[in-house]
């Protein structure tokens, strides 16, 4: 049975040589960024980063996502809440995931 990769190098290779080439121009940041799918969120779990945003914090040894209205969590997530994750079209990225420290 062939199975067809939903993200990754297989799905999208030139996307992947492209993220390569660009973590090699910059090794030091490239530390702090990766790739992540977000099928599991979109498809599986139906979220819409347009009208949510995740949430994330720490409980115990666990880091713990919750996605919440942008309109009933507001925008305003102050400095104790910086985004740890983008999406989007460049140049109009938007946060998706907010982390609470």
């Amino acid at each position: 049975m062939t199975h067809k990769a939903q993200c990754g190098p297989e799905r999208d290779p030139e996307f992947f040589k492209d993220v390569a080439a660009v973590f090699a121009k910059h090794p030091e940041s490239s530390k702090r960024y990766s790739v992540r799918c977000l099928a599991v969120e979109t498809d599986t779990l139906g979220v819409d980063f347009t009208k949510q945003v995740g949430v994330s914090r720490i409980e115990g040894g666990r880091m713990v996502t919750e996605f919440l209205s942008r309109n009933d969590f507001g925008n305003d997530f102050g400095d104790e809440s910086p985004c740890c994750e983008f999406a989007g079209e460049a140049p109009h990225m938007f946060c998706i995931r907010r982390c609470l420290l």
